[in-house]
C-alpha cells in the first residue's frame, strides 16, 4: 500500500458515520508498520485514529471510533531531502510503501523516481541512507540496573550534510511548520488540483489543474480552507 494513496480518504464507522478525513500517518521506529493516522473532523479539528481501531482500508478507511490527542511512532517522513552517509542529496521522499514485502521510501530527483529500503534509513531531519541495513548504526541501548561502564572511546558520527535553500521544483519548496499549523499538508506540493477551491466569499484559491505551491497552501491555510484543498487534490470525494 502507498502512504499517499491514504491522504484525503474519509474515515468511517462500521455503521457508515463520518469520523474525518486522513491527513498523515505516524509510522514504528524502525518504518515497518503505521502506528496511527493522522486525521481532521469536519471542524478542522486534529485527531489520532490508532492502528488496531483501524478495520479496513478501501474506497474509505473503516475504523472504531477509538481516538486519541497524543500520536505514537514518529511522522512518516514524507517530504525530507533524502542523503547518503556521504552527503549526497538523493531527493526528497515522496511517498511510503509498506503492507507487503519490505517497506520501502519512493525518492524524487530531477523528476526521476526510485525506491529504497526502509531498513537502511535513519530519519531526523533529513532522511539519512546507508548501503545496507547492516551499515546503519545501531542503536546504542543501556541496560537497566547495570554497573556504571568505562566510557567507550569517542565514535566518529556519520557526516550529515546541510539542508541547502528550497529551489523552484515544486517538492523541494518545503515550507517549514508552525506550531499552529495543525494537520501537516505538505505532501499536496506539487500535486494538480481535481476540483476548484473557493473561499468563503466564492473568491479562487486554486482553480481545477493549478499545481499546488506553498503560496496556495498559505492562502488556504489563512482562509480555513485546508481541509476542501486536500480532499479535492488527492482523492474524488466531491
Amino acid at each position: 500500500m502507498q502512504l499517499s494513496t491514504l491522504i484525503g480518504k474519509q474515515i468511517l464507522t462500521g455503521q457508515g458515520d463520518l469520523l474525518g478525513y486522513v491527513t498523515g500517518a505516524y509510522v514504528s521506529r524502525d518504518f515497518s508498520a503505521v502506528s496511527c493516522l493522522a486525521a481532521v473532523d469536519g471542524d478542522e479539528e486534529e485527531f489520532f485514529l490508532p492502528a488496531r481501531a483501524i478495520l479496513a482500508c478501501a474506497d474509505a478507511v473503516i475504523a472504531a471510533r477509538t481516538q486519541t490527542k497524543t500520536p505514537g511512532g514518529i511522522p512518516a517522513p514524507i517530504g525530507l531531502f533524502a542523503y547518503s552517509a556521504g552527503g549526497e542529496q538523493l531527493g526528497v521522499v515522496s511517498d511510503w510503501l509498506f503492507g507487503e514485502g519490505e517497506p520501502m521510501f519512493v525518492l524524487v530527483k530531477d523528476g526521476v523516481r526510485t525506491s529504497v529500503p526502509c531498513s537502511c534509513a535513519v530519519a531526523a531531519e533529513t532522511l539519512i541512507l546507508y548501503p545496507s541495513a547492516e551499515e546503519k548504526p545501531a542503536k546504542r541501548r543501556t541496560a537497566r540496573h547495570a554497573p556504571p561502564a568505562e566510557a567507550p572511546a569517542a565514535k566518529e558520527e556519520p557526516p550529515t550534510a546541510e539542508i541547502p535553500p528550497a529551489s523552484e521544483t515544486p517538492t523541494a519548496e518545503i515550507p517549514p511548520a508552525s506550531e499552529t499549523d495543525g494537520a501537516d499538508r505538505r505532501n499536496l506540493l506539487g500535486r494538480k488540483v481535481r476540483k476548484s477551491v473557493l473561499d468563503a466569499n466564492g473568491a479562487p484559491i486554486a482553480l481545477a489543474g493549478e499545481t499546488v505551491t506553498p503560496a496556495v497552501l498559505s492562502l488556504a491555510r489563512r482562509k480555513n480552507r485546508l481541509l476542501a484543498l486536500t480532499v479535492n487534490t488527492l482523492t474524488n470525494v466531491y
